[in-house]
């Protein structure tokens, strides 16, 4: 008998970004950054979905008028019906982007569990450090100050006096930002400073191996032995070893990084706007281009004569002045006409001087 595992593929667990985590980056922090991701897009995939819901309720009551109308209006008849019509048909479209919207939402363990009973068991025997937060965001929001101190540390002697006084330093978070901060370092080609980074890092993230391969549960216990072995020759010549050999890793990552960084851009579409500022081209749906009138302004600027067409492109009053007065007259009119329902012109007197409509 086969089984249909196919209620799981929405299922997401963090685990499942290991697959796909850099050698050279922690575990932790791509889990981290994953999930961050995960929440963006879901962000906006809720957002979407509560603008899809919201114009169907805006046409749904559209489309009671349109019937009251019908019952009452039999000389529009043809009119009310089509569009009637059209509001149905953009409902429809929107329930099948809603629907589709709901096939592919993820979740998270969490998110297929509710509290059935919660309760606070108190001990008094173990005590645990609560006030750090275990948040990445929230650690670097409150330590940023002391996180780039510690950064810029040259000696082992300054770094031991540091976290000795600030011993919330010796946390993952900790090592997180110093990894992320000799990247930045790296791709803005200040290599020095990157290495004196590596070595900050290499520093906290020994002390907390050292912490888990000792089973001890605080790192500050483990904090003085290692400095103190640090102070030999030997140690000292590893860590430089080591600062060296993981400062070529952090080069090799930033090159793909830049690289990337550089296709994204090349594929960017952007254009100057008038006040001089780069602004990226998004591609809009065509409910989303429709004018005051219900136009697509593309489809009506391509129905457009040449003339009347390159002067609303190159945004030339005269041409297009001069482009109208050359039709006829009930041309002339139903071109416009067509043009104001798309959006292309505003016949307004307040927009009289605005060369952009």
């Amino acid at each position: 008998m086969s089984l249909n595992y196919s209620k799981w593929d929405n299922i997401v667990c963090s685990s499942d970004d290991d697959d796909d985590c850099h050698p050279n980056i922690d575990k932790k922090l791509w889990r981290r950054l994953m999930k961050e991701k995960r929440e963006k897009k879901a962000a906006e995939e809720k957002a979407r979905r509560s603008f899809l819901e919201s114009e169907n309720e805006k046409d749904r009551k559209t489309l009671e008028e349109v019937k009251k109308a019908l019952k009452d209006d039999e000389g529009k008849k043809d009119e009310l019906e089509k569009k009637q019509k059209s509001l149905l048909d953009a409902i429809k479209k929107r329930d099948r982007e809603i629907l589709a919207i709901d096939r592919r939402k993820k979740y998270t363990p969490e998110e297929m569990c509710h509290v059935v009973d919660e309760r606070t068991v108190v001990n008094s025997v173990e005590k645990k450090d609560t006030s750090i937060p275990k948040d990445y965001e929230d650690y670097v929001k409150r330590y940023e100050k002391k996180l780039e101190t510690y950064s810029k540390l040259e000696t082992e002697s300054l770094s031991q006096g540091f976290l000795l006084k600030n011993q919330e330093l010796l946390h993952e978070n900790c090592s997180g930002f110093l990894l992320l901060k000799a990247l930045d370092l790296e791709m803005d080609g200040k290599t020095a400073d990157m290495k004196k980074v590596v070595k900050q890092y290499l520093i906290v993230q020994y002390v907390l191996d050292l912490t888990k391969s000792m089973g001890k549960n605080d790192p500050r216990e483990v904090l003085m032995p290692f400095f103190n072995k640090l102070s030999t020759p030997e140690k000292m010549s590893n860590l430089k070893e080591e600062v060296e050999s993981f400062s070529r890793k952090i080069q090799d990552r930033a090159k793909v990084k830049l690289a990337e960084r550089e296709k994204e851009r090349s594929e960017r579409k952007t254009f100057t706007g008038e006040d001089g500022k780069e602004y990226e081209y998004v591609e809009l749906s065509k409910e989303e281009r429709l004018g005051p009138g219900g136009l697509d302004p593309l489809e009506v600027l391509e129905t457009l004569p040449k003339k009347l067409r390159d002067a609303f492109t190159e945004k030339d009053m005269p041409a297009l002045q001069a482009a109208i007065a050359e039709l006829p007259v009930e041309e002339a009119k139903h071109h416009m006409d067509r043009c104001v329902k798309a959006g292309l012109w505003n016949p307004s007197p307040e927009s009289e001087g605005n060369s952009d409509k």
